[in-house]
């Protein structure tokens, strides 16, 4: 585990270095991709819960937890939660060992080495336990839902239907290249079924796609 602009990194990391260095520092350590953390935030017009799935390191739970009420972070992989738990310091956090998936069961997620936050799901990858959200049980309505889990948003999503759909939160979606196509899903299928339950796109963002009712 290494430090950079007060964020700790698994070792072997080199792509969040720059990124971190050229970020703004928000109480003494870096930020990451703050920018469109507040583009969403426009539009979430009750702060009282928000949900990080795929929380990695805690880049985005950290500042999360300076604007909501509650923060509730799902993080499947033990490398990253041990830097989540020295970089995440605030008491209205709870973070989560688990991956969300359309259904109950067990997945492998690979990390490459050198940039941990395209850890995805592969056969080789660490095995972890992996829940719906929707199954979760109780869950306090949820005002803003964050999901970036390199292809797998489509899963989560399914997953979490009703959840959404009664707890209607202003939602940030990756959907970037090549990464829904390994699991032989279309790019854009996640935010289209969100569109298809009414769900409108208010803007992207290098591939992060701001929804809102």
């Amino acid at each position: 585990m290494k430090q950079v602009c007060g964020i700790w990194l698994p070792d072997g990391d080199t792509h969040f270095e720059g990124q971190l260095r050229a970020s703004q520092a928000i109480n003494g350590k870096a930020t990451y991709q703050h920018g469109k953390y507040l583009v969403a935030l426009r539009h979430v017009r009750t702060r009282n819960h928000a949900v990080d799935i795929g929380a990695h390191v805690g880049l985005w739970s950290r500042v999360m937890a300076f604007d909501f009420k509650r923060v509730t972070a799902f993080e499947p992989l033990a490398a990253h939660r041990d830097c989540f738990s020295r970089n995440v310091e605030s008491g209205n956090v709870t973070l989560h060992g688990l991956a969300l998936g359309s259904k109950a069961g067990t997945i492998h997620v690979h990390m490459p080495e050198d940039n941990t936050g395209n850890a995805h799901v592969r056969g080789d990858g660490e095995k972890v336990a992996m829940v719906a959200l929707d199954e979760f049980g109780h869950i306090e309505r949820i005002d803003f839902l964050k999901i970036d889990v390199e292809g797998f948003e489509l899963d989560v999503i399914e997953g979490a239907e009703k959840t959404i759909k009664s707890h209607r939160p202003v939602m940030v979606v990756e959907q970037k290249p090549n990464n829904a196509e390994r699991y032989g899903r279309g790019r854009w299928d996640a935010v289209n079924v969100l569109k298809s339950w009414g769900m409108k796109e208010m803007a992207i963002l290098s591939g992060d796609h701001i929804m809102a009712w």
